[in-house]
């Protein structure tokens, strides 16, 4: 085997391990994260393997969630440029956020709900300021009476409604929901872009 070839077979196991991961943490769970262990069996390797890639689970992790955050956000931003004004970003930015949170919820939860994974960095603390900050500047777009106060209320309001939105379905259980997930987070935009909406 060439040189080449083997750092080629290298960066392809590092990529296995970390999709291996990847999908361990696709269902919410309590524990923080699986274990390198279990990471290495759905990956077909021995534990030994993935040392030579990560020098411990949390550098593992870290490394799963800083590629799922990056979807996550390259998505988001992607539909609010797209979008032709300001209610079309709101709307694009809320539905393709709550979509990706779905059908990540392992990541989501710890992504989102708890940024201790990526807190030394700031990434996710700091991404999630500037998008409030765009969404405020939205907000009063669509609402010229709404001062600069009110719209980074809202924007933080909306914040919070979109993740009791993911967080509820994500935890459904059983439960029938009676409208489809995209026309209740387009109801939830619409509720802080009124005009007449007021600070509680």
């Amino acid at each position: 085997m060439t040189v080449g070839t083997a750092d080629k077979g290298s960066r392809d196991l590092r990529q296995a391990l970390i999709e291996a991961a990847s999908a361990l943490l696709q269902e919410p769970r309590p524990a923080p994260a699986p274990s390198l262990r279990a990471v290495a069996r759905a990956c077909g390797v021995s534990a030994t393997a993935v040392y030579l890639h990560f020098d411990s689970g949390t550098a593992l992790i870290d490394a799963v969630l800083d590629m799922h955050f990056t979807d996550a956000r390259t998505r988001a931003e992607a539909a609010v440029a797209a979008a032709a004004g300001p209610r079309e970003r709101l709307d694009a930015f809320a539905r393709t956020y709550v979509d990706w949170a779905l059908a990540h919820p392992g990541p989501y939860q710890l992504v989102f709900e708890s940024v201790d994974w990526l807190k030394e960095t700031d990434t996710v603390r700091t991404w999630m300021e500037n998008r409030t900050a765009a969404m405020a500047e939205d907000l009063k777009a669509t609402a010229p009476a709404v001062d600069e106060a009110e719209a980074l209320d809202r924007a933080e309001q909306l914040w919070t409604a979109l993740h009791g939105i993911i967080s509820g379905r994500c935890r459904q259980g059983r439960h029938e929901w009676r409208r489809d997930v995209t026309d209740e987070v387009t109801s939830m935009v619409a509720i802080f872009a009124d005009a007449h909406h007021h600070r509680s």
